[in-house]
């Protein structure tokens, strides 16, 4: 019985990875992390299989110590884990709150890597991670810094992850999808006065991305990048210095005058 843990889990891409495994894969065992018990029930429901649901806010070291509790007293052996759990906002530094940066920061980072850290013993040998990055983590994104910055960060760790790994029989594939049409990005655009894109298309599908990015993971790639949209980008970033597309970047934002609506 394979065993996917799956933080994020209760909408997204979280989820989406919860139904395509389930569905496609052959996962019949599952570890939900998230806040909402509720959202992670009714997915749970709707899989009709075995569904551990550890309701915690990985903001917080309680939230992450609770995980690390039921590891400890359940030791399962875990086939795969997935870290998506993770928000950004959009925002300039001096329009963001200490606690949204100091909250972006943690969960995006400091719980994924200690989540991972502490569920790779639980691993065996041909099982995977997958590290939840971004298309925004290739260049400088002045208004959106916290969030790219914490997913070159995602980045840089999945990569050298795979090497630390390698004796174990481990992979490790980082997933940079662009913009997905998900909750994610109404709630990364409401900040009034914000400085936010005038478009976001293309808006690739969740179903579609998941799918890549599954494919890709068990055939051990450290990299996903999932669209052509944003392989386009991605090569740009290669070529083009960081002045010139911090430029392009900005040309790209408008400011948000809505009161917390979009």
């Amino acid at each position: 019985m394979s065993l996917a843990i799956i933080t994020g889990a209760s909408s997204g891409i979280g989820k989406e990875f919860a139904k395509q495994l389930h569905a496609e894969w052959g996962f019949d065992r599952f570890w939900f992390i998230a806040r909402s018990t509720e959202r992670m029930e009714a997915l749970a429901s709707e899989l009709g299989c075995e569904c551990k649901i550890i309701s915690a806010d990985l903001t917080t070291m309680e939230g992450i110590d609770k995980y690390r509790e039921a590891l400890i007293e359940e030791a399962p052996e875990v086939d795969l884990l997935i870290n998506c759990a993770g928000f950004g906002t959009f925002g300039a530094f001096d329009t963001l709150s200490e606690k949204t940066v100091s909250d972006m920061i943690d969960l995006n980072v400091k719980a994924s890597v200690l989540i991972t850290h502490m569920t790779v013993p639980y691993i065996p040998r041909g099982g995977r991670i997958i590290e939840l990055g971004s298309g925004s983590c290739f260049t400088p994104l002045p208004h959106f810094n916290i969030y790219s910055s914490s997913k070159v960060f995602i980045l840089h760790y999945t990569k050298s992850l795979n090497y630390e790994l390698r004796p174990y029989g481990i992979r490790a594939t980082c997933f940079c999808p662009g913009w997905v049409d998900t909750e994610f990005l109404p709630k990364s655009l409401n900040a009034p006065g914000a400085y936010v894109p005038k478009s976001m298309k293309p808006l690739l599908s969740v179903t579609d991305v998941v799918r890549r990015c599954i494919k890709a993971a068990k055939r051990g790639k450290t990299m996903c990048v999932t669209n052509w949209y944003t392989k386009l980008q991605h090569l740009l970033f290669k070529l083009l210095p960081d002045p010139i597309l911090t430029k392009m970047w900005l040309g790209m934002l408008k400011k948000n005058e809505d009161k917390g609506e979009n």
